[in-house]
């Protein structure tokens, strides 16, 4: 078979395989690190300062780096980045909206960007890695809704891993399951004080209701500096739907 014929056959195969995101819609990028229960085992749990510094230093980066975002979300080993893509006539799509090679360059950014910055204040078993999902939504009104259950994610997150790690002092862990099983997150957070004597509400709000990144325009001599900013006291996203509104408003 001559060249150009295999090149056809075996493009055909991989051009099948690809998939394509919707134009002009808002669009869901999740980056996970892999396996950082593992990884992180060494590091103070179940919140680390500096292993927060580092995922939000990387969620910064993707914001500065994924074509079209205005929206970062970071919680425990998760980032989330809304980006719109094909934004206006003169601007296209990141990657042609292939949504393999937009995963593929979230979570080399990510993994690049977090292991040079943990390097030196991290304790990890190895290096990290971090794997992608991508989705598209509708309209604006579907990102608030994703946030908002991104964000009710995280403090579901945060009070199982805080009741796990402080219970264990005391409990292995099938009783502590057995203690957890069925409860409301009230519930476990009232256990949490009367078995360990912790506070929930004693750990930072980057811990209980995660981290935003996103550009907040500010007037400097004149000019309008549209740099991104990080916001390490969020709302409650579902109490207070303003902020959320008035920050896709602007879009």
């Amino acid at each position: 078979m001559s060249y150009i014929k295999l090149k056809d056959r075996i493009e055909s195969y991989q051009k099948s395989s690809q998939q394509y995101l919707l134009n002009k819609v808002p669009v869901v990028l999740t980056i996970n690190g892999r396996s950082f229960s593992k990884l992180t085992s060494l590091i103070n749990k179940p919140f680390s300062e500096n292993f927060s510094d580092a995922m939000i230093s990387t969620t910064l980066k993707l914001c500065s780096e994924v074509e079209g975002a205005f929206f970062g979300y970071q919680f425990n080993d998760e980032i989330v980045i809304i980006s719109k893509n094909d934004q206006n006539i003169d601007t296209m799509p990141w990657y042609e909206n292939n949504a393999q090679k937009i995963c593929s360059a979230g979570c080399s950014i990510a993994t690049n960007h977090f292991n040079n910055v943990s390097s030196s204040v991290l304790n990890l078993m190895q290096d990290a890695t971090f794997v992608g999902e991508i989705f598209t939504v509708p309209n604006f009104t579907e990102v608030i809704n994703t946030l908002i259950y991104k964000q009710q994610q995280n403090f579901y997150i945060a009070v199982q891993s805080a009741c796990l790690y402080n219970l264990l002092k005391k409990y292995n862990k099938n009783t502590i399951m057995e203690m957890l099983a069925g409860l409301s997150l009230d519930e476990k957070i009232d256990i949490l004080y009367h078995e360990c004597g912790v506070d929930f509400d004693k750990y930072p709000i980057t811990f209980r209701r995660g981290v935003g990144v996103y550009r907040s325009p500010k007037i400097i001599d004149g000019f309008v500096d549209n740099k991104w900013t990080i916001n390490t006291d969020l709302p409650v996203f579902s109490k207070e739907p303003s902020f959320l509104n008035n920050l896709i408003k602007n879009l």
